[in-house]
């Protein structure tokens, strides 16, 4: 899965929702120039317990991909059967994001025959769609999006039937 903490620092070692410990910036420990806050970013708060396989939930699993699976799993069972072939696409995120453009990224799932991102103004009905990309593609580029604007994101899995990601809000920067 898809853990960010796994490759970068997301502040001093602690022991799974305590208050960190005071530390001495910039050792190894503690390289960031304020690691030691309260305030954590929720891909670093992790699942240390044993995996939940029937709802997809294995340790080391992030809050945000914890709470996307059970909402995938509530909403949408059927795309989320661990014996079904076409899968809702997994940890959709948009870790870049401009003025116009957002880059959408997700975890493939399944076997689909490809995947498209939709996206629409938060205030819109109607969805738009970027051009299908290959089942082993793991990110797309959103462009022509207005400045200082919330759009909601969704990743579709093209098989048998339709598949899709949960929904994500993003803001465009200004």
């Amino acid at each position: 899965m898809s853990n960010n903490c796994k490759t970068k620092s997301c502040g001093c070692k602690d022991v799974g929702l305590t208050t960190p410990t005071p530390c001495i910036h910039d050792t190894p420990e503690c390289p960031n120039p304020n690691p030691c806050s309260e305030t954590f970013s929720d891909e670093c708060v992790i699942h240390n317990g044993p995996g939940i396989v029937d709802l997809g939930i294995n340790e080391g699993d992030s809050y945000a991909e914890i709470l996307q699976l059970l909402v995938l799993n509530i909403t949408n069972p059927v795309c989320n059967d661990p014996n079904a072939t076409c899968k809702s696409p997994l940890f959709v995120q948009a870790p870049v994001i401009s003025p116009t453009t957002a880059q959408i990224t997700w975890q493939l799932n399944g076997t689909p025959t490809s995947y498209t991102v939709e996206y629409k103004e938060a205030s819109a009905t109607s969805w738009f769609q970027n051009p299908a990309v290959a089942n082993t593609v793991t990110s797309d580029i959103i462009g022509l999006l207005t400045p200082d604007t919330y759009y909601y994101v969704r990743v579709k899995a093209l098989c048998t039937s339709v598949c899709y990601s949960v929904i994500i809000l993003i803001k465009t920067k200004v």
